[in-house]
């Protein structure tokens, strides 16, 4: 996978400067790869889902395991090592199969 880096690397350095949308795009594809390379992944991709502006004000998402239950007290937010999951809309999930 280290040659699919290398190539979105070279698509990077060629592109002209007004296309830094594009860029953007080449730059997360080599991060999924590096992750990809270094990680276990099993499954299959189901969707990626974009999180949206609910108009709640400035909020945050949280990453939360319901314990298989409705009673939200019971409800433990998802830590990773030492840190909670914040996300944002706009911010990217990837959800397996």
């Amino acid at each position: 996978m280290l040659d699919i880096v290398e190539f979105i690397n070279k698509k990077i350095k060629r592109l002209p400067s007004d296309k830094k949308s594009m860029e953007i795009k080449l730059d997360i594809l080599k991060r999924l790869v590096i992750y990809i390379s270094n990680n276990e992944v099993s499954g299959q991709l189901d969707k990626v889902i974009k999180l949206t502006d609910m108009r709640t004000g400035y909020s945050e998402y949280r990453v939360i395991n319901d314990c298989e239950s409705d009673n939200k007290e019971l409800w433990v937010e998802y830590i990773d090592g030492d840190e909670n999951i914040r996300l944002n809309f706009g911010d990217l999930l990837i959800k397996m199969k």
